[in-house]
């Protein structure tokens, strides 16, 4: 059965969170803090890790009027915790993990979704950490992966980072040839900047976006979408909008 958040009013917006709304390089003067962080451990004080640019801030507040505003991220939840923008409720629907975790309205899992994607997450745990065990040990040990958590202490997907332009180089697009031949054919694999993503098949954000428009706004596509990396796309598609900050790659791919 479809919860609505409304029963009159199903517009929403989805955005993209880190590169769209905030980046630790938009400090500046109007910017609004996007993400928080601890001073010190245990510490009730923090500071802010990344920034709204002013027009951004301004224009999803007066889109919140009318709209929900709903996050499309590929953080988790402990690092979805961290992000509080001034004046924007982000806390639910939303989308986490690229797609593994959804949010309902009051900020828990939605179990439906969780018996949905654990379906498509289990087969995959055990070939997630092997792939971990094998970037290490290939890479010579340059490229450092991680698990992302997902649902029901399951592992989402693996990302790993290297120093900044070693996945174009000649070693790292080797390494990258010779798994797509053999561990990650079937995945969907994507470099954004110094990360790389390996997402389990059946797994992204437009198919939890596609459940959440089904789930929570009645079948409605959202107004606008918001994203900056060329993998985004395959959610934008979904809205009657599409919207990319300047500069970003998906700017730089239609000028091209």
């Amino acid at each position: 059965m479809n919860v609505n958040i409304q029963t009159e009013n199903h517009d929403w917006v989805a955005t993209d969170l880190d590169g769209t709304l905030f980046s630790r390089q938009w400090a500046g003067v109007g910017a609004v803090p996007g993400t928080w962080r601890e001073i010190g451990r245990g510490s009730p004080k923090r500071e802010p890790s990344s920034w709204v640019p002013p027009e951004t801030h301004r224009l999803l507040l007066a889109l919140s009027i009318s709209a929900c505003i709903v996050p499309v991220t590929a953080r988790d939840e402990a690092s979805f915790s961290r992000v509080s923008v001034s004046g924007l409720r982000l806390s639910g629907p939303a989308i986490l993990a690229n797609g593994a975790i959804v949010l309902d309205p009051d900020g828990g899992a939605d179990q439906q979704w969780v018996t949905q994607v654990s379906r498509v997450l289990a087969p995959w745990q055990q070939r997630l950490e092997r792939l971990c065990e094998v970037f290490i040990k290939r890479s010579g040990h340059i490229a450092r992966p991680r698990l992302v958590a997902g649902p029901a202490a399951m592992s989402a997907y693996l990302v790993a980072k290297a120093p900044e332009g070693w996945w174009h180089c000649a070693e790292g697009t080797t390494l990258l040839t010779n798994m797509a031949t053999e561990d990650t054919a079937e995945c969907c694999v994507a470099v954004l900047g110094n990360e790389l993503q390996i997402l389990p098949p059946g797994l992204g954000k437009a198919t939890a976006m596609q459940f959440v428009q089904q789930r929570y706004f009645g079948g409605q596509a959202p107004l606008l979408c918001l994203g900056d990396q060329l993998p985004d796309l395959a959610f934008m598609r979904l809205g009657g909008l599409l919207a990319t900050p300047a500069g970003s790659p998906l700017t730089e791919l239609w000028n091209s």
